[in-house]
């Protein structure tokens, strides 16, 4: 339907610009125009002249109303005289009654009469007339003729000539009115022409957007494997390849975030193992080795050493379960986040003996990717609160709404939050997680009055990114 429109009306403004083009010509060929009209009322009239008898009267009328019929108006005169150069008939101004061949009227407009009387008729070409002018005026001569012989001459005096086709708005409804029918048959032509030229392009391009739209679907779901086929060279083809660009770069962008991920978690375990499992393991190796040395001297004393070691094995195999436990993806385990985080802290207090409460508020659904960062923040927190607070009671706190918001609170010793910043690792582990995701992390410690960590994230950035 739009190229059907469009066709259609530019052929529309080319018809107005072809009839404006016509009146123009019209407008400035004022002489040529009334010429014309002329030639055409001198073979009209012929038809008054019936064998040697002419019917006056329809003479008369013929030359009164030619101008009204034809939208022409001037001041002057319709004129017809006979071969001898007689008036015969005449309309508007009078006659000049100075003689024959009028006699009163210019000398070559006398002379073109005469030669219009003395044509032959087969000698006449069609529509042939003489036109004079002189000071404004315009004086135009046409033969009369018939089959036979020349019946006479019409003779027109016009001045401040006025015609439809200085009317614009007159000379518009009649250049229709000629061009009509092949108007009509040119549109229908044009809406046909439209028709299929629209279907023809509209299938291509629908074509290829549907495939960009394909691709940006897949995009959407997180799969930037997929690229748009399309190697045109034209606008789409290169919107085509930009977004395949991008789609490159995005996947390029989220393996090397998987990389970084993999790489901060490899880093976090190899902290966990050098502060627990390595020097739990170098702690066991000094009890056997002195109860070794107290084998067959004192019995009781190695006996005793090895039950020491026998304890740092136990506590060394719950730190392996609890760090294969860590490994685990939350979301693979059929849990949300709050359910989650309640399972890992009473794993955590059975090993650390501190005192867990556990508040969960509101149940709408975690982003997957909150929910991965909320609990490797969590499980940093809980291992600097084992290590360093030396706190008997934690209390942790969770609110899932629009805004997901994780506190948690001990009654430790505290710290200096400004030197940990410069100097711990796990601190920074922390806000690099909640930046991420767009989020904000608030730290407040003081010696001796335990430490609170407040972390909000919003999930409609998680969408938005």
């Amino acid at each position: 339907m739009f190229y059907i429109l469009t066709t259609m009306v530019v052929l529309l403004v080319l018809e107005m610009v072809g009839v404006l083009i016509m009146f123009g010509i019209a407008k400035y060929n004022v002489r040529q125009t009334l010429a014309y009209e002329v030639g055409m009322v001198a073979q009209n009239v012929g038809s008054n002249f019936t064998g040697p008898f002419i019917n006056r009267n329809q003479l008369y009328e013929a030359l009164r109303d030619w101008r009204l019929e034809n939208g022409t108006e001037f001041q002057g005169f319709s004129a017809v005289i006979d071969p001898e150069g007689q008036l015969i008939a005449v309309a508007g101004e009078h006659w000049p009654e100075a003689g024959g061949f009028g006699a009163g009227l210019p000398a070559s407009v006398q002379q073109h009469i005469r030669t219009a009387l003395a044509l032959e008729p087969a000698s006449i070409p069609i529509m042939n007339t003489s036109t004079y002018e002189e000071k404004g005026t315009i004086y135009v001569v046409a033969p009369i003729v018939n089959s036979k012989a020349t019946k006479g001459a019409l003779v027109v005096k016009a001045e401040q000539v006025r015609s439809s086709a200085n009317n614009l708005w007159e000379f518009i409804p009649k250049a229709f009115q000629f061009f009509g029918f092949s108007i009509i048959a040119f549109f229908i032509g044009a809406a046909l022409v439209g028709l299929a030229f629209g279907i023809v392009t509209s299938r291509s391009l629908v074509r290829r957007l549907r495939r960009i739209l394909t691709s940006a679907d897949r995009w959407s779901q997180g799969d930037f494997t997929t690229f748009v086929d399309d190697p045109s060279g034209d606008e789409l083809g290169q919107l085509a390849h930009r977004l395949n660009q991008m789609a490159k770069q995005l996947q390029h962008l989220l393996r090397t975030r998987q990389d970084l991920a993999a790489l901060d978690e490899r880093n976090r375990l190899a902290r966990e193992l050098h502060d627990s499992v390595k020097q739990q393991m170098f702690a066991v190796s000094i009890w056997v080795n002195t109860a070794k040395t107290l084998i067959g001297q004192d019995e009781q004393a190695a006996r005793s050493h090895l039950v020491e070691a026998e304890k740092l094995i136990r506590q060394t195999q719950q730190e392996l379960r609890a760090l294969i436990h860590q490994l685990r993806p939350v979301a693979l385990e059929g849990k949300d986040l709050a359910h989650a985080l309640e399972d890992y802290v009473k794993v955590w207090q059975e090993q650390t003996g501190i005192a867990v409460e556990v508040e969960a508020h509101g149940g709408q659904q975690v982003s997957p990717l909150i929910e991965e960062a909320f609990f490797r923040i969590t499980q940093e927190a809980l291992a600097n609160i084992a290590r360093h607070s030396q706190a008997s009671a934690m209390k942790l706190s969770l609110a899932c709404g629009e805004t997901v918001t994780l506190s948690i609170r001990d009654n430790g010793c505290g710290f200096d939050v400004r030197l940990a910043d410069r100097q711990g690792v796990g601190l920074s582990s922390m806000r690099e997680r909640v930046q991420a995701l767009g989020g904000h992390i608030d730290i407040r410690s003081e010696k001796g009055h335990g430490t609170t960590i407040v972390i909000r994230c919003k999930q409609t950035e998680i969408q938005a990114v």
